[in-house]
Parts: C-alpha cells; sequence; structure tokens
C-alpha cells in the first residue's frame, strides 16, 4: 500500500484554499486542482509499504511526535514548484513562530529512516498543493493571478495531530484513507 504521513487541514482552512483556487481558475490555465478531501500538509512520503510494517511505523511516528507540544501554523503565501519560470505545482506555504514544524518533520524523517525508510534529500517546504500545471495553456495568465495574491493570508490552525495515510490512486484521483494518528501535546 502507498503511504504518507502527513497533518490535516480543518474544514474551515480547505474552504479559504477552495475559494483561492477558485480565483486561479479564471485564468482558464489547464491546471489539475486538490479536491479540498485531498488537502493536507505532508511530512514524508513513503511510497510503497507492506502491510505487515504497519506496527513498525506505528511505533515510528509515536517517537517522532513524543514530548512534542501543538502549534499554531498560519496559512500565507503563494508560489510554484520548482519556481515562477518553470511553474509545475501551484502551492500555498504554511508559516510559524518557532521550528515546531520543521523540528517535527526532521524528527519523522528520523524515526522512519530507523526502520528502513531514506532520508529526504531536498529541504523541507511547508506547502499545501492546490494544484498541478498540466499545459502551458494560458499559463501566462496563472502566472499573473498568482503574483497578484503572492501574498495571501488565511486564517492559521493548530497543528495537534500527526496521521500515517494511504492513499490510492483512482482514475478521478486520490483517495486517502487514515491508518494511525499519533497526538501533539496540549
Amino acid at each position: 500500500m502507498r503511504c504518507f504521513i502527513s497533518v490535516t487541514l480543518p474544514e474551515e482552512i480547505k474552504r479559504g484554499m477552495t475559494a483561492i483556487q477558485g480565483r486561479l481558475r479564471a485564468s482558464g490555465a489547464d491546471v489539475s486542482w486538490t479536491r479540498p478531501e485531498g488537502m493536507h500538509l505532508t511530512l514524508k512520503f513513503l511510497g510503497e509499504v507492506e502491510e505487515k510494517i504497519l506496527p513498525e511505523m506505528e511505533a515510528a511516528l509515536n517517537a517522532a511526535v513524543r514530548g512534542r507540544s501543538s502549534f499554531f501554523l498560519k496559512v500565507s503565501g503563494i508560489g510554484t514548484f520548482p519556481d515562477i519560470r518553470r511553474p509545475r505545482v501551484i502551492w500555498i506555504a504554511l508559516k510559524e513562530h518557532g521550528n515546531n514544524l520543521i523540528r517535527l518533520q526532521r524528527g519523522v524523517e528520523e524515526k522512519f529512516n530507523e526502520i528502513g525508510f531514506p532520508q529526504e534529500d531536498r529541504d523541507f517546504t511547508p506547502h499545501i498543493t492546490l494544484g498541478r500545471i498540466r499545459s502551458q495553456k494560458n499559463v501566462e495568465k496563472l502566472l499573473s493571478l498568482i503574483e497578484k495574491l503572492r501574498d495571501v493570508e488565511l486564517d492559521g490552525f493548530d497543528a495537534s495531530c500527526v496521521h500515517l495515510m494511504q492513499s490510492q490512486l483512482k482514475p478521478t484521483g486520490a483517495i486517502y484513507t487514515e491508518l494511525y494518528s499519533a497526538g501533539l501535546q496540549g
């Protein structure tokens, strides 16, 4: 099964992101937009795993969150990966005061590395994917709208739980199922 580690988003945050997608859709660009039920903050993509190692993954997730407190994340700023000159992914950023999210993500990397999952080579960039650009159709209009929304801000939320998720790829889009959750301290 295909798995990843994530922080889920409150519904009101998803609604705000969907409204931003609506403003970007006005460009007429050829974008595969992330459905609200698919919006989440990925801390680590695990790939294909065997069901028999679920107990090890649960233990690694527990170890990664042990002693960590919940923290506030602000949804702020929009951009593209890999960069604005070669846009392929449209994202909205997550920011915080302090480094709680970075420390949490590094803890997840470390604990999952201990059970055989390689550490990510690139730096962690906290973001939510809004959409993936499929072709160059109307990309200039899209980039103009992204520039206008560059400093957009939504409400924030408390990150209080980390989830082990399963991702099933379907023709209609990915279906995510929560397999296990580990809470951060109050």
